[in-house]
């Protein structure tokens, strides 16, 4: 089973204009509202892409994201937490491609509440499930939370992978997570590197196979995405689509990838899945993600090569 645990869910809204003015009014062309989150979305590719999944993490007053996961048939298993879902906001514009996001904190959550959520997603976990653990942090949450949930979920035997950034990353690292997937500028930033080329970028990569990571998916955006193991590695293109929205491609990436790695899929073939998950997204306008039927129509044309 895939487990997607979403920690600090939002609500995406997202606002499309010609080109942002700040001195004058702004008319919207594109406004789209969902439940999101880098967890949620996770969830609904893997479920997309016909991955068995459970959506974990927290929910809040109303139970906006058990409410939409219901619509959707994900399954899911939430912790309740009092207050308001957060609002992240998105604006982009149509002109230059370029988007700006204003994201809220959340509520602050107590103790309590964190230690139900860990407890459920431990009693429910069991060997051999791939187990997600991707987006920021809650307000509340201590820094080394997905450090401390990847060392528990290791010792039940479960594959952690891990899509964060900064020092939750950093600290995730000393727990040797399964699979990291940065993209470019967190992967550059937790290394310290400026050098983007393919060599350079794979010998870092290598250096964390040493420590411990098992696995690393790099996303390279436009020019596509590597992955390796201390032993292997292989890049794909990325796919030649139009790019409308570039919001959840990552996500898309990771929840395709935990699909082939669940079925047993060779990592090549693993990688073009995941590449041809983050193609079909960003195909698709402001937070919408891939759909089965356009990932599925774009693998013929991705191949992965070794390196």
């Amino acid at each position: 089973m895939i487990i997607s645990l979403s920690l600090n869910p939002c609500i995406d809204k997202s606002l499309q204009i010609k080109r942002l003015d700040l001195d004058n009014p702004n008319r919207v062309t594109l406004n789209r509202t969902d439940v999101g989150g880098k967890g949620v979305n996770v969830a609904r590719v893997a479920h997309t892409l016909g991955g068995d999944v459970l959506l974990m993490g927290f929910d809040y007053d109303g139970q906006p994201v058990h409410n939409a996961m219901e619509k959707e048939g994900v399954p899911c298993r939430l912790t309740r937490a009092e207050g308001a879902l957060r609002v992240n906001l998105k604006i982009r514009e149509e002109d230059t491609g370029r988007t700006v996001e204003i994201n809220e904190k959340g509520v602050l959550l107590p103790e309590n509440t964190l230690l139900d959520m860990e407890n459920m997603l431990l009693d429910t976990c069991k060997p051999g499930d791939f187990v997600s653990l991707s987006g920021s942090l809650p307000n509340g949450a201590a820094k080394d939370m997905y450090a401390s949930l990847t060392q528990k979920l290791k010792e039940k035997g479960c594959f952690t992978a891990v899509d964060c950034d900064g020092e939750a990353l950093q600290l995730a690292l000393e727990s040797a997570p399964s699979l990291i997937k940065p993209n470019l500028p967190e992967f550059l930033a937790l290394t310290g590197s400026c050098d983007t080329a393919l060599p350079a970028l794979l010998k870092e990569c290598r250096a964390f196979h040493e420590k411990g990571v098992e696995m690393i998916c790099l996303s390279l955006g436009p020019e596509g995405a590597l992955l390796s193991t201390k032993d292997q590695a292989y890049f794909c293109p990325a796919a030649d689509v139009p790019v409308l929205g570039t919001q959840g491609a990552g996500d898309s990436m990771l929840g395709g990838l935990l699909c082939a790695l669940s079925r047993g899929e060779p990592l090549p073939e693993a990688l073009q899945f995941a590449s041809a998950a983050a193609g079909a997204s960003i195909m698709r306008p402001g937070t919408l993600l891939c759909t089965g039927e356009e990932t599925r129509a774009l693998l013929p044309g991705l191949k992965a090569v070794e390196l």
